[in-house]
């Protein structure tokens, strides 16, 4: 019952997210604010994207969900795949412990924050663990796709489907949106499984997945 309700209460902290931009650092910006260089918590974009409009005489009140994800698009305000895991796995790690992950997880020159995780480092050592059994897998387990340029956050597994949520610019629908694969090879990898999302060119998503590269399903050891 009590990982049910931290399942519940992380469930409404994702919808913050749903919308935003895929963000991808093209043009190396420099900026202190992390909303501006995709590694925003939701409610530092959120407050990015009210500052933005006010400087510009916009309402977003005003405007539908198509409009507010173009003006985020415009402003070049959104979130990479890393950014999105990070921020969830503090997320629950905070419902769980009362404590920030900030701490315990490893980055580039051994330096901490999002900034410095990306989504190879998150499910490498030393901060995460292979999971090899799908009937294994858990609430902020992570999957690594596309050789570790990606990575995905999974919510939950519900007897033969695990839902998760991502950050994609490979996908059909772009942004941060919902994905959920359907389980129905139980002893082979999830190449193999029925998945959701599919990419811009309308292939199957899994074709993105290759455990041969590395990718596969990861825990970080704080959640071991």
């Amino acid at each position: 019952m009590v990982r049910t309700k931290l399942v519940d209460q992380l469930k409404l902290e994702i919808q913050k997210y749903l919308g935003i931009p895929y963000f991808s650092n093209t043009s190396s910006v420099k900026s202190d604010n992390n909303a501006m260089v995709g590694k925003g918590t939701a409610r530092e974009i959120a407050l990015t994207a009210i500052e933005l409009a006010n400087k510009q005489n916009i309402k977003l009140q005003d405007l539908t969900a198509v409009e507010i994800y173009r003006f985020h698009k415009k402003n070049k305000i959104g979130i990479d795949c890393s950014g999105l895991v990070y921020h969830l796995c503090d997320y629950y790690y905070y419902l769980k412990t009362g404590k920030n992950i900030y701490s315990e997880l490893k980055g580039t020159e051994d330096k901490k924050g999002p900034r410095r995780l990306s989504a190879n480092l998150l499910t490498s050592p030393p901060n995460a663990i292979a999971i090899k059994n799908l009937n294994d897998i858990q609430t902020a387990d992570l999957i690594r796709m596309d050789q570790g340029k990606h990575v995905i956050f999974i919510i939950e597994k519900i007897k033969n489907t695990i839902s998760y949520v991502h950050s994609s610019q490979k996908t059909k629908q772009k942004g941060v949106h919902y994905g959920h694969i359907k389980i129905i090879n139980p002893s082979q990898d999830l190449s193999t499984q029925l998945w959701s999302d599919s990419t811009l060119k309308k292939t199957s998503y899994q074709s993105l997945f290759s455990p041969k590269d590395g990718d596969g399903v990861f825990r970080l050891k704080v959640f071991v």
